[in-house]
């Protein structure tokens, strides 16, 4: 399979932002949702720590990391990770945001091990430099859906399990089984090629039942706003 293939299949898009130029509507949503995160909970004392997943070259990383600090009024600092499955465009965001810290890793794989080691984990090795036992938040946008479509239910289940073991507050991205559908067929399209765990998937639905079942696990978890 040929890179641009792999970013059919994966969403590790590398003209992204040509085609999702800056959403002011996305924004505005996450500022309410992290306003209301911090106005039922106590702020950190220190540095926000956060982890934005699937962040691609970070463009949308630095809206993030300037809502978070319109929000937070009063902290000392914000400190962001982004993670992405894509080494090239984690360079390129190092080069373009260099006060972000950017590192390459597989969620689907790092969860896959029956023993994870903090060498072969980039988030545990960050957590572990930074000192922290947790992200206060880890965002995780328009990334979840090729989670589910390359790993499956279980697959889903393991990412969203590690997610919320690793983070305080996770905010969610979810998209519709008409989304999922339409990368279905892009990928068919595109590439010739199939998810080979799609018709296997139980956590399916229209009508925003299989947002329901995602949320629902989540929030049997950990604490969660969804976008």
């Amino acid at each position: 399979m040929g890179e641009c293939n792999e970013q059919v299949k994966h969403g590790n898009y590398h003209n992204y932002y040509k085609f999702r130029a800056e959403d002011s509507i996305r924004s505005d949503i996450l500022q309410q949702h992290l306003a209301a995160l911090w106005g039922s909970c106590e702020p950190p004392a220190g540095p926000i720590h956060l982890l934005d997943v699937g962040c691609n070259s970070g463009q949308f990383t630095a809206k993030v990391r300037q809502i978070v600090q319109q929000v937070s009024k009063g902290t000392p600092a914000v400190c962001v990770v982004g993670l992405d499955i894509d080494q090239e465009l984690c360079d390129r965001g190092s080069a373009e945001f260099p006060d972000i810290e950017f590192i390459s890793g597989n969620l689907l794989e790092i969860t896959d091990r029956e023993e994870v080691k903090p060498m072969d984990d980039p988030v545990e090795r960050c957590m572990k430099a930074r000192n922290i036992a947790q992200f206060d938040v880890i965002c995780c946008f328009s990334v979840l859906m090729y989670v589910h479509l390359n790993g499956g239910d279980a697959g889903l289940r393991r990412v969203l399990d590690y997610l919320c073991s690793k983070g305080k507050f996770l905010i969610i991205e979810l998209q519709s089984w008409q989304k999922y559908r339409d990368q279905v067929r892009r990928l068919k399209r595109d590439a010739g090629e199939n998810y080979p765990l799609y018709t296997g998937l139980e956590w399916r639905g229209n009508g925003g039942a299989l947002e329901a079942r995602i949320k629902s696990y989540v929030q049997s978890n950990a604490s969660v706003e969804d976008c």
